[in-house]
C-alpha cells in the first residue's frame, strides 16, 4: 500500500478528517466537536482532533493504520505565543516528526483553487469565527479579522448570532422594533423564554459556540423578508468584504484575476448575505471569483503535507 495522509480542521464548532493518498481522494471521513486552540483546553483539543482522526482511519478501513503524515489547521492557533505543547501532544499521538500544525485559514487557501499553492489566491471563513487569508504573486500573505468574538469576528455566526439576539431583547424592552426573530426564537426547542434565553447564552459551556448556535434564527428571518434581520446579514456582508478587501489591498491583488473561496456555515446563507458580499469585493477586485473551493480545507491539509513530501 502506497503512502496516505490525515488532514484536519479544526473549527470553533466542529471538526473534519479526511484520509487520502497523494491523489486526494477520500478514502474515509471523520467528524469531532470544537478545536480552537485559542479558546479550548489543550487535553481538549488533541482529544478532539484524535477522535476525528480515529473516526476517519476506522472508515478507510483496518489496512489504513500509520499514516505518513498528519497535518493540521486549528482555528486560534496564531493566538498561541508558544506551539510547542500542543505540537508535543498532538505527536505524541500521531507520532513523532508526523504532525504539520498551522492554521485553519493556512489549510483552507491551500484547498482554494486546483492552482499550485503559490498561486494568488484569497479565503473567507466564516463560521463561528471570521477571518480573511490570502496570498499573492510574490508569495506574499496577508490576513485581516479572526481575533476572537471579545475584539473581533465581526460578520462571523458568532456577530450575527449575537445582534439577532440582541434586536430580541430590545424588542422586549421597546428599545428596538419588532421583529420575527424574537417569535422564532422563543419557537425553537431550548428556549421558550427571556429566562431560558439568559440561562443558554450567560451559562454555557462553549461561548462563542453556543451563541453562533442561534445564527439560523436570524438567516430564517432574513430569508421571510423581516426587515431587522436582512440589515444584520447586509452589515454583516459587508464586515465580511471588508475583510476580504483589506486583504486584496495588501497583497496588491486589485487587478489580478484570483479566487475568493468562501467556507463556512454562515457563507451558505444565499443571496442575503452573498449579494451584497460580492457587490462590495468586485467594486475594489473586479477580477475576482467569489465561490466555494476547489476542495475542503481537510484536503487542502493534506495538499500541504504532500508539498512537505517532495
Amino acid at each position: 500500500m502506497g503512502a496516505f495522509f490525515i488532514g484536519i480542521d479544526g473549527g470553533g464548532t466542529r471538526t473534519r478528517a479526511v484520509v487520502a493518498a497523494a491523489d486526494l481522494v477520500p478514502l474515509g471521513r471523520g467528524a469531532s466537536g470544537p478545536a480552537n486552540a485559542a479558546t479550548g483546553p489543550l487535553p481538549r483539543v488533541v482529544e478532539t482532533v484524535h477522535e476525528a482522526a480515529a473516526d476517519a482511519l476506522a472508515a478507510a478501513g483496518a489496512a489504513y493504520r500509520d499514516p505518513n503524515r498528519v497535518a493540521i489547521g486549528l482555528a486560534g492557533i496564531d493566538s498561541i505565543h508558544d506551539r510547542r505543547p500542543l505540537l508535543g501532544a498532538l505527536e505524541s499521538v500521531f507520532g513523532a516528526g508526523r504532525v504539520l500544525l498551522t492554521s485553519d485559514a493556512r489549510i483552507a487557501l491551500a484547498g482554494a483553487s486546483r492552482e499550485a499553492l503559490d498561486a494568488p489566491a484569497v479565503v473567507l471563513i466564516a463560521g463561528t469565527g471570521a477571518i480573511a487569508f490570502g496570498q499573492g504573486r510574490n508569495g506574499a500573505t496577508a490576513r485581516a479579522g479572526g481575533y476572537g468574538p471579545v475584539i473581533g469576528d465581526e460578520g462571523s455566526g458568532y456577530a450575527i448570532a449575537r445582534r439577532g439576539l440582541s434586536a430580541v431583547v430590545r424588542e422586549i424592552d421597546g428599545r428596538g422594533p419588532k421583529t420575527t426573530i424574537k417569535e422564532r426564537l422563543f419557537a425553537t426547542e431550548d428556549v421558550r423564554s427571556i429566562t431560558d434565553l439568559l440561562e443558554h447564552v450567560y451559562h454555557s459551556e462553549s461561548g462563542a459556540a453556543d451563541v453562533a448556535a442561534y445564527y439560523p434564527v436570524v438567516l430564517a428571518a432574513a430569508k421571510d423578508g423581516d426587515a431587522e434581520a436582512r440589515r444584520i446579514l447586509e452589515e454583516a456582508a459587508l464586515e465580511l468584504a471588508l475583510d476580504v478587501v483589506t486583504v486584496v489591498r495588501k497583497l496588491g491583488l486589485e487587478a489580478e484575476s484570483f479566487p475568493v473561496a468562501t467556507i463556512g456555515s454562515v457563507l451558505s446563507a444565499g443571496s442575503p448575505l452573498l449579494d451584497p458580499l460580492r457587490a462590495a469585493i468586485a467594486a475594489v477586485a473586479p477580477g475576482a471569483t467569489v465561490g466555494p473551493p476547489a476542495f475542503p480545507p481537510e484536503i487542502g491539509a493534506i495538499r500541504l503535507a504532500l508539498a512537505e513530501e517532495k
